[in-house]
C-alpha cells in the first residue's frame, strides 16, 4: 500500500510555532527562519526570556525530530557572567526546566547541518551515551568567542539573533559551502527523502552512489539511517496534526502524515513520544476543553 503524504511538517510547524508564540508570550518566546543561504543546514531560530518573577521554573518536553541544537544560555543584565553553549545532539524525548530569568538563544540544525557546519561527526557522538550535550567552548570554534561577548554587549533578541546567524554564515563561508558548489548529497537530498513514501527503493534508485555507501554517509552525518529519519519525520508531522486537528480520526491522521494504517501510527508514536497517538489526542482534546471552560 502507498499513502500519500498530505502535509509537510514545515506547513504545520509553522502553525505551531504562532501559538507557541502566543501561549508563551509571557516567556518572550519567538523564533526567526534561516536566511536562504543557511536554510540547507538551519531550520530555525528560537528566542526564550523567562520572566524573573515566575513563581516557579517552566518545564517543557521536547521530541525528537532528526534534527540537533545548539543553545547559547545568555546571563541576566548586570551579572557580568560569560554566556554558557552547549550543543544538544539527543534523538530521545526529553523534559527541559527554564529556569526564572533564564535568556536562551537556540540554533535548531537540519539533520546534518551540525556536521557541516559545526564539524560534528553525529554518529561517533551518539556512540558515546555521555556525550549527548556538550559544552561548545572547550571546542576550538572559530569566532566563538567573539560571538560570545558580542551577544552580551547586545540588548534586543532579534540583534542577537543577527548575530548568531552571521557567524554562522562566516561559519559556511569558511568553510566553503554553498548550493551550488560543495553542497552534501545528505542535506542536498533531505527535502526529496522526507517526502518519500512507504517505499524508499525509488529514492536510492535516483541516487548516483550506492545504498550502502549513502547510508554510512548519512550515518555519519545525521546519526541516523534515513529509515529512522523519515519516520521521525511523519511522527513529527502527526504530532503537529493532533496538536491542531484533534478531532481528527487516528485511522485518518495515519493516512494523512504517510503511515500504512492505525497500527503503523501506533507503533512508531509510541517508540518516538513514549505515549499512544491516542494518549496524545485525548489530551490535546482536553487542554481545548479547558481553554473553553476558561
Amino acid at each position: 500500500m502507498v499513502t500519500t503524504l498530505r502535509y509537510t511538517a514545515d506547513e504545520l510547524e509553522m502553525r505551531s510555532f504562532k501559538r507557541f508564540e502566543t501561549q508563551f508570550a509571557h516567556l518572550g518566546f519567538n523564533h526567526f527562519q534561516a536566511i536562504a543561504p543557511l536554510r540547507p543546514w538551519v531550520q530555525r531560530y528560537f528566542h526564550l526570556r523567562v520572566a524573573a518573577d515566575l513563581p516557579q521554573h517552566i518545564d517543557q518536553t521536547f521530541y525528537p525530530d532528526g534534527g540537533t541544537s545548539l543553545h547559547f544560555y545568555l546571563p541576566s543584565p548586570g551579572i557580568g557572567d560569560a554566556p554558557s553553549v552547549y550543543f544538544y545532539s539527543g534523538q530521545q524525548r526529553h523534559c527541559h526546566s527554564f529556569a526564572r530569568g533564564t535568556e536562551q538563544i537556540t540554533v535548531r540544525f537540519q539533520p546534518g547541518g551540525a556536521f557541516h557546519l559545526l564539524g560534528v561527526e553525529l554518529a561517533a557522538m551518539q556512540a558515546d551515551t555521555t556525550a549527548s550535550v556538550i559544552d561548545v567552548t572547550q571546542w576550538p570554534i572559530v569566532g566563538l568567542t567573539t560571538l560570545l561577548y558580542q551577544l552580551v554587549d547586545t540588548p534586543k533578541p532579534s540583534q542577537r539573533i543577527a548575530l548568531v546567524e552571521h557567524w554562522l554564515l562566516q561559519r559556511a563561508q569558511l568553510l566553503d559551502l554553498s548550493l551550488s558548489t560543495r553542497m552534501s548529497l545528505v542535506p542536498a537530498t533531505l527535502p526529496q527523502l522526507i517526502q518519500t513514501q512507504s517505499n524508499l527503493e525509488t529514492f536510492y534508485g535516483q541516487l548516483p552512489m550506492s545504498r550502502r555507501q549513502f547510508e554510512r554517509k548519512f550515518k555519519q552525518e545525521t546519526g541516523l539511517s534515513p529509515a529512522q529519519l523519515l519516520q521521525l519525520n511523519r511522527v513529527k508531522i502527526a504530532r503537529n496534526l493532533l496538536s491542531q486537528s484533534p478531532s481528527l480520526s487516528l485511522a485518518q491522521v495515519a493516512f494523512d502524515c504517510g503511515f500504512y494504517d492505525q497500527a503503523h501510527l501506533h507503533q512508531h508514536f509510541l517508540r518516538v513520544m513514549q505515549q499512544t497517538p491516542g494518549q496524545y489526542k485525548k489530551r490535546k482534546m482536553s487542554q481545548i476543553s479547558n481553554i473553553k471552560d476558561d
